[in-house]
């Protein structure tokens, strides 16, 4: 029967009804991340203000000279890896932390992981207006290009989603991925542009690597918005937009075609 109205609800779509289960899980979502009192907010800030001021304190000497800015270049790093890690990692487990609403209740599970998401990407909105603003008082002239930052931001929450929904896919048949995926992270974390400029590579397979990534992509054209004043490649932008909502349509028809499995796996 379950399954039965499920796939009604595919075939008309959601409903009010699901909006409004959707909005109550993200309300969920912020009070398990102690997001629903100042201070658990701000504790939220805590790690990644850490992580900078260790990144700092060891590589600023090597990298300060060869990076402009070097203090906002490591926080857009940090903001925008920390959103994925956090996004990532919490979607994949959004099935199983609500494994009652997984195993009994009748609704389009992709809204627990899309909850999360939310929940999750608040915290991106004002991390990145905090930089802006510690960009603008050390000097830093905004320029027009500013305004590609919300079709930026997009792009990163495009890329999170189709991982989460992957991801969420996957746990439920394997959950050994948990493990794995925090040893991805680490990787991810020296791919990525975060705290050296990626000439610092040179041009061998680490380059590569590094140039494959896309979130090295979003890192870097955000940073060049903001720090350099240069708006994205339209032909770029363009090709990582439209491939990344394939990957979202895809992953979550993919989803929807195991979505019956979730609660026998639980």
């Amino acid at each position: 029967m379950g399954v039965k109205a499920t796939e009604t609800r595919r075939s008309s779509g959601l409903s009010s009804s699901d909006w409004n289960i959707a909005y109550q899980l993200t309300l969920t979502q912020m009070k398990l991340k102690d997001q629903s009192s100042f201070f658990g907010f701000l504790w939220s800030f805590l790690h990644p203000l850490l992580l900078l001021a260790l990144l700092y304190v060891f590589f600023s000497a090597r990298f300060s000279d060869q990076i402009e800015h070097y203090v906002i270049y490591l926080m857009f790093g940090l903001v925008l890896y920390t959103h994925f890690s956090n996004c990532t990692s919490m979607g994949m487990r959004a099935l199983r932390s609500t494994r009652e609403l997984t195993t009994d209740a009748v609704f389009p599970k992709e809204l627990l992981v899309f909850s999360t998401l939310i929940a999750n990407s608040l915290e991106l909105f004002l991390s990145i207006a905090i930089c802006i603003a510690i960009a603008l008082a050390t000097d830093i002239s905004i320029t027009p290009a500013i305004f590609w930052l919300p079709i930026v931001i997009f792009a990163e929450l495009l890329l999170v989603t189709w991982v989460s929904l992957l991801l969420a896919t996957i746990f439920p048949f394997a959950w050994d991925i948990d493990h794995i995926y925090n040893v991805f992270l680490r990787v991810l974390f020296f791919i990525t542009p975060i705290f050296y400029n990626i000439s610092f590579i040179g041009d061998g397979l680490a380059r590569r690597i590094a140039e494959l990534n896309p979130l090295s992509w979003v890192v870097t054209t955000m940073r060049n918005l903001v720090i350099d004043g240069q708006g994205p490649a339209i032909g770029e932008l363009t090709a990582f937009l439209l491939i990344n909502a394939g990957l979202v349509y895809i992953t979550l028809i993919i989803f929807r075609h195991f979505e019956s499995r979730f609660a026998e796996m639980m």
